[in-house]
């Protein structure tokens, strides 16, 4: 029964990460500063529910130092062997 919950609002999560992500990208081009910010959202709810997102945001992140320094304290519990 743990696991039924937990894959639903992981489903949950996948779906509206998606949509959020989606929504941004029209709304980066307004002038009102709504997109970058959702799509940060999206990103961190994408890289929260999938590992394999998780991964794929992270090694973009390494691929440009000055961003990984900024944020890597937020990944530190997952990735302090990796380093």
């Amino acid at each position: 029964m743990n696991g039924m919950i937990q894959v639903i609002a992981r489903s949950i999560a996948i779906v509206l990460a998606i949509f959020f992500l989606v929504i941004s990208i029209p709304l980066f081009f307004l002038p009102i500063p709504l997109g970058l910010p959702l799509f940060i959202l999206s990103m961190i709810l994408l890289a929260a529910t999938s590992k394999r997102a998780h991964t794929m945001i992270t090694d973009w992140l390494k691929r440009h130092p000055t961003v990984w320094n900024k944020v890597k304290h937020i990944f530190d519990r997952f990735h302090k062997d990796r380093d």
